[in-house]
């Protein structure tokens, strides 16, 4: 999100206007993101799975698979895979950066994106790919149920149609959008 910041520091007009649009859409993405990811952990605490090393979660996807499906989207959302929210984010953040001529800095954003999807694949191959050391499915609780539901639901409608956000984010900038569609309601 600081890179955003760069971007808005060159004075330029659709540059500064992307970066703030960027920071302001990466913090209503990563708020679902981070939430819904950090309510698997959560969870899979609270049940005395998940401790401090990566092979605590081998093999979770047999003992819980919907988490481990949920865990896989909210990680390619970070990442910034498309068509998750994370994707968006990022999008306008490298787009300020290159609207603003800082080619070098969104090239290292994008090797860091890189690095960080490396990271992101090992915990989701040892969720889905390794054997599980138990086998013992584990039960979730309602509100977990909602709390997951509500986050992953939000990571991916907001990957698939930004539109209605991207909109939020340019009314509150004050910056107006023209396309197509608003033609036709007029």
């Amino acid at each position: 999100m600081l890179l955003g910041l760069v971007a808005f520091g060159s004075g330029e007009f659709p540059a500064a206007a992307d970066g703030i649009k960027g920071i302001l859409m990466y913090l209503l993405v990563y708020t679902f993101m981070n939430l819904g990811a950090f309510a698997v952990v959560t969870s899979l605490r609270q049940r005395e799975v998940i401790g401090d090393e990566i092979d605590d979660i081998a093999g979770l996807f047999f003992r819980a698979p919907t988490e481990s499906i949920l865990m896989l989207i909210f990680l390619l959302s970070l990442a910034g895979i498309p068509p998750l929210a994370g994707f968006y984010g990022k999008y306008f953040i490298f787009l300020s950066l290159i609207e603003s001529r800082h080619y070098v800095l969104a090239s290292l954003a994008v090797l860091y994106a890189v690095f960080g999807l490396y990271y992101y694949m090992r915990i989701a191959n040892a969720m889905l790919m390794r054997p599980a050391v138990d086998k013992e499915p584990l039960p979730i609780s309602l509100g977990m149920w909602a709390a997951l539901g509500v986050t992953a639901l939000a990571t991916v409608f907001i990957g698939i149609y930004p539109e209605p956000f991207i909109h939020a984010v340019n009314w509150s900038l004050g910056l107006t959008q023209t396309s197509p569609m608003a033609s036709l309601v007029r």
